[in-house]
């Protein structure tokens, strides 16, 4: 304190030997870092500020979190902070309209960069807090009378300011607003805020969308943040492969994840630690969050609402029926398959590779998943390899687009292996390969949309007459149980549908009334089943 003390005394003596219009500058620059101090250290808070600057602000233990976290994400050297909170309950104002306000305040020569899906949205924010500038800081007048108001912040827009881009007056801080896909050259950021990277839940599930939202990301967003600089993000967790979870995978740290569900429930992060059922104080007004609840679908309520971009056990499939049914090693099979729903390129979906097995008393077992993001040139090895390997009678593929093709290429593919095993004693990656093929390759069609067709699977797995062998399908499982009515069905539980609806005797899927050169099929498979090849 001395050694400011005596600082500002050495100022103050050179500013009396100033010229009268520097002098007068100097004491401007003064007294409006004076106020700009003391607003700092009286309303020590994002929230704080708010609530002096407005009265209608009301302040909820969530936001008092948030203010916490935001003071954190100021003086912690490279913080990372990401918010998420019900719709509508003041996430947006008070970390990025009013966190800003309080960075500038605290530091006027921060460089803040707003980011969101859209720079209508961006531009609003950017509005907001420049309007809050206007009327409370420095050079504040009545919009009425036009007669000067109290300096309340001790900072000032400066006379170059556009919507989307401005500085303070005598400072090198400021802000600049853009959408996601902004080139922003030549703009550096001290501080940096994403709010909301995604439109919505269809944007969120497209593929092609996070890409472009990434790759913007990581050739323009993060070049522009200084090194030590924080990141707040803000937002609604609408898929688990969002930006969210790239930058926590991208960017190890040291994160601080806060999350409000409307209403604690187990499984769903808490950051209030409230007991399960206890709903969240809205500041908007009294909220019947079961209300909403009953009335919106579950994955909206769990993305919106919950701050989880699953239900917490699932819709479709539930965690439960898989646990509770789950076979600690696999049974005798008197029937086995590899079901297989393909893939083109192998980029952006994957080739569904299931095995599965019938029991003596009827029940389905799924035995193995080989599944992955393989090409046309890929998959059929693989399903041919592990029809061997668990010594299957059948490999069913789903023949919606181009059968003959796909029938070509696994026979194509067995030939190869055959070929590839005959000059190596026999074996292909340690797997026996007969010369002549010992399984029928059979299209499938179901009817019916993908969550029509994967009824009987989903009945069949709520009740035990479709069980998982130990955690070898973990990866299926949970595709399964994040897998909702609006999302395109995953590959695997693709696979599995075929698998089911061939054993249980539902599939459109034929077998054939003729031996082979390899064996008669188990006696009561042949009736009623025709033209397979």
């Amino acid at each position: 304190m001395t050694a400011t003390v005596d600082r500002l005394a050495q100022l103050l003596a050179q500013a009396d030997k100033l010229p009268p219009e520097q002098r007068r500058a100097f004491g401007f620059w003064a007294r409006q870092n004076l106020i700009r101090t003391e607003v700092a250290r009286t309303y020590p808070t994002a929230g704080a500020l708010a609530q002096a600057l407005d009265p209608t602000t009301i302040q909820t233990p969530d936001l008092e979190m948030i203010d916490e976290a935001l003071e954190w994400a100021f003086d912690t050297p490279r913080a990372r902070l990401m918010i998420s909170k019900p719709s509508q309950t003041g996430k947006s104002e008070r970390a990025v309209v009013w966190g800003i306000t309080r960075a500038l305040v605290r530091r006027p020569w921060w460089r803040n960069l707003i980011v969101t899906h859209s720079e209508d949205l961006a531009l609003t924010h950017s509005e907001r807090i420049r309007a809050i500038i206007r009327t409370f800081g420095t050079g504040a007048r009545d919009s009425l009378t036009g007669e000067p108001l109290p300096d309340r912040l001790g900072i000032q827009i400066g006379t170059k300011a556009a919507g989307h881009r401005w500085q303070l007056a005598g400072q090198p801080g400021g802000l600049i607003a853009a959408g996601v896909g902004t080139a922003l050259p030549g703009r550096p950021a001290d501080a940096m805020w994403l709010d909301d990277l995604f439109s919505g839940m269809l944007a969120a599930d497209s593929p092609a969308i996070r890409r472009q939202v990434r790759t913007w990301w990581d050739t323009v967003g993060k070049q522009r943040l200084a090194p030590d600089g924080p990141l707040i993000m803000i937002g609604t967790r609408w898929n688990e492969e969002d930006m969210h979870a790239y930058l926590l995978e991208m960017d190890p740290g040291p994160w601080r994840i806060l999350n409000f569900p409307a209403i604690a429930e187990p499984g769903v992060l808490d950051s209030l630690n409230r007991p399960y059922g206890v709903g969240l104080e809205n500041p908007r007004g009294e909220t019947d969050w079961e209300a909403i609840r009953a009335t919106t679908p579950a994955r909206v309520w769990a993305a919106m609402y919950q701050g989880h971009p699953t239900p917490s056990d699932g819709t479709l499939f539930s965690q439960k029926w898989f646990d509770d049914y789950r076979l600690p090693a696999e049974p005798p099979l008197y029937r086995r398959l590899v079901a297989v729903d393909p893939a083109e390129t192998g980029k952006g979906d994957e080739a569904g590779i299931i095995a599965a097995g019938l029991t003596g008393d009827g029940t389905v077992v799924l035995t193995d998943d080989w599944s992955g993001h393989l090409s046309s040139a890929q998959w059929p090895r693989r399903v041919c390899l592990l029809a061997l390997t668990t010594g299957s009678d059948e490999v069913v593929f789903e023949a919606y687009n181009a059968p003959e093709t796909y029938g070509q290429l696994l026979r194509r593919a067995y030939t190869d292996l055959a070929a590839e095993a005959a000059e190596n004693g026999g074996h292909v990656e340690g797997v026996q390969v007969p010369t002549s093929r010992p399984f029928h390759i059979t299209p499938w069609k179901g009817r019916g949309n993908a969550l029509v067709r994967s009824t009987g699977l989903r009945n069949a797995t709520s009740i035990g007459r479709c069980r998982v062998v130990g955690y070898k399908l973990s990866t299926y499982e949970a595709h399964a149980i994040r897998w909702q009515e609006e999302q395109h069905q995953p590959d695997r539980v693709a696979g599995a549908t075929i698998a089911y609806d061939v054993l249980s005797g539902g599939g459109e899927a034929v077998v054939s009334t003729q031996a082979s050169d390899w064996g008669d099929l188990p006696s009561g498979l042949g009736g009623g089943f025709s033209g397979r090849r």
